[in-house]
């Protein structure tokens, strides 16, 4: 769940040293550049991973196998040695070992060796030979069989903890007494790194693209369909994104403009349905998406104040969305305004629409984010609000037919939504 700052009534204060790692699954389409810019604007930064547990965590936000999904890894200009372990920095302040000579600042071999006599030495990554693995209690294991050095780093991670990472004389004795030969260590060197300038070594490369040295794929994406391995990728391919961090509160307008195909700007609307003398596009058939990716309907000659966004989005996304391209996720505070909204949601393609009410299961009440208040006037379907069924992680949303009352629904459902938009009415 996303936890916003708040304040509401003057009681209510998050901080992020509070919050833990993040992920957000953004299912628009834009290139590798235009992603990092919005989530800097939007969240923290393009997502950065430390571990195989938040590799895990961040696969699992995702909830389109659609497209593959960048992550904030880039290929830098200077080859940089790294442990595998995130918490084994290496830099000249640090225990090395290095043979004569080694390493060769000229040569790129990407990963390093330790020699019956403890010294260190790099080599081709594909290189087979033996490696140690480690074990959480810091015992070392001398596994005899040849593999190369990814190879033999998942085997490591798949039955041990990882491959042996060294960073005192100490260890180095005990891995050169375990070895008694030439084996892989935990130690290896890339060009790649994180947007949010973290210091991560994990890598989860897929096997397949190790050997693609291309100069023109310096971007990274997780590939959906390979249980989030990696893949390297041209900068400009248009793909979902991960950001992490909180969503930052936004105190300026955005302009009505929508992404079109490319990730480019345009100031109107993707699709947009009428009424009225003036007639325009209408929406595909069924309320699917066409080659761009996102539908926006309104009424009349755009005279109102609220638009609605056809794109299945959970209840963050959209007040992203609402945030990056218009003012926000609607707050109604009126009859007038909830008639309005109705009118909108008739138009949906999903049984409800998104509302910027939201539920805080810390103080227990209902508010909209907009303004940070519960609102007096209130359209609840029996059983739901402030004297009906309330749980954390619940959102507003509004019935799109009958009575267009407003539920309480799991803000990780993929909905339409109604954005406010800015207009001389406010």
């Amino acid at each position: 769940m996303v936890y916003f700052l708040l304040v509401v009534f003057g009681l209510l204060s998050f901080t992020s040293s509070q919050i833990s790692h993040q992920y957000h699954f953004i299912n628009i389409r834009k290139n590798w550049t235009e992603a990092q810019r919005f989530c800097r604007e939007m969240y923290t930064d393009l997502a950065s991973v430390n571990n195989e547990d938040e590799m895990n965590r961040l696969f699992i936000t995702i909830t389109d196998n659609s497209y593959d999904v960048y992550a904030g890894l880039y290929r830098g200009e200077v080859f940089r040695w790294h442990w595998t372990l995130p918490d084994s920095v290496y830099n000249e302040k640090t225990f090395q070992n290095w043979e004569k000579n080694q390493p060769d600042k000229n040569n790129n071999e990407g990963c390093a060796a330790m020699d019956n006599n403890g010294k260190w030495f790099s080599d081709s990554c594909d290189t087979q030979r033996q490696f140690v693995c480690f074990n959480a209690t810091k015992t070392y294991i001398l596994i005899e069989k040849n593999k190369s050095w990814r190879e033999a780093q998942e085997f490591c991670r798949t039955f041990h903890t990882d491959l042996v990472n060294v960073r005192t004389s100490s260890e180095n004795q005990d891995v050169k007494n375990t070895a008694k030969k030439d084996v892989w260590i935990g130690l290896f060197k890339d060009p790649w790194l994180w947007s949010d300038q973290r210091n991560s070594s994990f890598r989860f490369w897929n096997s397949s693209q190790l050997s693609n040295n291309r100069r023109d794929r310096d971007c990274v994406t997780v590939m959906v369909n390979q249980t989030g391995q990696w893949n390297d990728v041209e900068c400009n391919t248009t793909q979902p994104f991960i950001c992490h961090g909180d969503l930052k509160s936004q105190s300026t307008t955005k302009p009505a403009t929508t992404d079109t195909e490319g990730g480019h700007r345009s100031t109107q609307p993707t699709q947009i349905l009428t009424t009225g003398a003036e007639q325009a596009t209408t929406d595909t058939e069924g309320g699917h998406r066409s080659t761009q990716p996102t539908q926006i309907l309104t009424t009349g000659a755009e005279q109102d104040n609220l638009i609605l966004v056809r794109e299945n989005l959970t209840w963050t996304e959209a007040v992203t969305y609402c945030r990056k391209h218009h003012v926000d996720l609607v707050s109604i505070h009126s009859e007038e305004l909830q008639n309005r909204a109705a009118r909108k949601a008739i138009q949906a393609s999903t049984s409800h629409v998104w509302l910027g009410l939201r539920y805080t299961c810390r103080f227990n009440f209902w508010f909209w984010i907009k303004n940070r208040e519960a609102g007096c006037y209130q359209n609840w379907a029996p059983g739901h609000g402030p004297h009906g069924y309330e749980e954390c992680g619940l959102s507003g949303a509004m019935e799109s037919t009958g009575g267009h009352r407003w539920v309480g629904r799991p803000e990780s459902e993929r909905l339409n939504f109604i954005c406010q938009i800015c207009t001389n009415a406010f």
